[in-house]
């Protein structure tokens, strides 16, 4: 047993290093994680999830995320956290790899497939990014599976303590990750439809209800402003990726990788997503050529091909984009896609196209590795405008040193929390979700000339970025540069 236990471990330590190893490098990297920090000196100050949000938020309102997240990062001392955020994520993940290990070895009694199983999902692309930076993502989608395969159990054999946790983390999934809520909502739709089985709708159903009375009633104020978020994205969502200034990078040229990735998704969804996950090209191929048998199989089958399908939908048709980034449903299934490809590779090695197969799985292996290692050094590493530069620094000192704290437009729009954090400043940007088309006219990009923006919401200084833009590219007739930090300033329009 002990064996086994050190065997489930090796893995996910590895991991652990590969998925934080580029934030030691870059450790200030990051965007959300300033809001997450704001969120939590606001709960060590008043010791208890916040209410209104008022402080540095000229658009105040109430503190609608999730509560497990920060919950839990209260635990720690807030300048840790601050310290160590990037290391959050790639903890939980290797707490589901972990998990992995152990559901693949309760369905195949095989040490060497469940330890693959855990090699395949970790070299599973889209999995490396959305583990940069502290994000509750990884927490929900670990729920999410165990979600799952419980109400496959229960489905086929009726055991109470399989719905029993089932409820759980449904419960669990609520009120640590949006996102994962509402792949639980197409999820459970799809498998009442397709059993004619009552029992995944009623469970999201009562999941929602005992979110609510456990949050005692937070969670509304959760669900209404996620349904803000949505409606918000569902009149903007042909500018999510335009620049804030230039509007969309179809027409210039953008240095921003992350945003020529995300573009990159809308202009080929299916060749995308496979590089995404090219883990699903096994999947493809049991699925239509060898089907599983095995019911609970079957149904984890149909849960990798659901997601692969939201993901293509939500990617492919522009009406449908607001429902969040296509290819986060992929991350919905990483564990039964790797399970599949472990099941197809330990097929075939038992057959003459041994030598092939293993070919492909390392051809495989390797492109996975590269495109993890092309998005860490990119995306993370060199990554300059969702970092805390020493040219931003020095602003940041600047405008912490001014007794009369100015209102801020800030440029991009990434930086607002950050430049909260850091300064205590006030900036034009949302404390709610729900309250997101309030600051319509300025993102996803600016709709109105810059001094008509600053008049009507009593803006006093923009700080710019001139890295992302010029100060030539905002069209100010008449200005004043007050501070310059190399590529950052800080501008008075008159």
């Amino acid at each position: 047993m002990i064996e086994i236990i050190l065997v489930s471990l090796a893995i996910p330590i590895l991991a652990f290093i590969f998925e934080s190893y580029p934030r030691f490098i870059n450790k200030k990297f990051g965007v959300d994680i300033w809001t997450h920090l704001l969120y939590l000196k606001e709960y060590h100050r008043r010791k208890k999830i916040p209410g209104n949000i008022e402080n540095g938020f000229l658009v105040s309102g109430e503190y609608d995320y999730p509560p497990i997240f920060i919950l839990i990062l209260s635990k720690f001392p807030i300048k840790w956290v601050e310290k160590y955020e990037f290391l959050f994520s790639p903890f939980f993940d290797c707490l589901l790899i972990v998990l992995i290990f152990y559901i693949s070895y309760f369905l195949t009694g095989n040490i060497l497939f469940s330890v693959t199983v855990q090699i395949i999902y970790t070299l599973t692309p889209i999995i490396i990014l959305e583990n940069s930076s502290a994000t509750p993502r990884s927490l929900g989608y670990g729920f999410f599976t165990i979600l799952f395969l419980s109400l496959f159990q229960f489905s086929l054999n009726q055991n109470i303590v399989f719905l029993l946790l089932a409820l759980l983390c449904g419960t669990l999934i609520f009120l640590s990750h949006r996102f994962t809520a509402q792949g639980f909502l197409f999820f459970s739709v799809f498998f009442t439809l397709f059993e004619k089985n009552p029992v995944y709708f009623m469970t999201f159903i009562l999941s929602f209800f005992l979110a609510v009375i456990l949050s005692k009633g937070f969670y509304l104020k959760v669900f209404k402003g996620h349904l803000g978020n949505l409606v918000f994205w569902n009149k903007n969502i042909k500018y999510r990726f335009f620049h804030q200034i230039k509007g969309s990078y179809k027409e210039h040229k953008t240095k921003d990788f992350i945003f020529k990735l995300y573009n990159q998704f809308l202009e080929f969804p299916p060749f995308v997503l496979t590089i995404t996950n090219p883990w699903m090209l096994p999947v493809f191929y049991i699925f239509f050529f060898a089907k599983p048998s095995d019911p609970l199989l079957f149904k984890m089958l149909l849960w990798v091909m659901l997601s692969y399908l939201l993901a293509l939908l939500t990617t492919w048709i522009p009406k449908l984009r607001f429902l969040g980034e296509g290819q986060r449903y992929l991350e919905l299934s990483a564990f039964p896609t790797a399970f599949f490809a472990s099941k197809l590779l330990f097929r075939f090695l038992e057959t003459d196209f041994r030598n092939i197969i293993i070919l492909g799985y390392i051809l495989l292996g390797t492109a996975s590795f590269v495109t993890i290692a092309v998005i860490q050094r990119k995306g993370i590493i060199k990554d300059r405008l969702r970092t805390v530069t020493p040219s931003m620094e020095n602003m940041f000192k600047y405008l912490r040193s001014l007794k009369d704290k100015p209102r801020l437009l800030c440029i991009p729009h990434q930086i607002t929390t950050n430049t909260i954090y850091h300064t205590g400043c006030p900036v034009f940007v949302n404390a709610s979700y729900a309250d997101s088309d309030k600051i319509s006219d300025i993102y996803p990009y600016i709709r109105k000339p810059i001094r008509t923006i600053m008049r009507d919401h009593d803006l006093d200084m923009i700080l710019l970025n001139e890295e992302y833009a010029k100060i030539d590219d905002l069209g100010l007739a008449d200005y004043k540069i007050i501070k310059r930090f190399e590529n950052f300033i800080l501008v008075r329009s008159f």
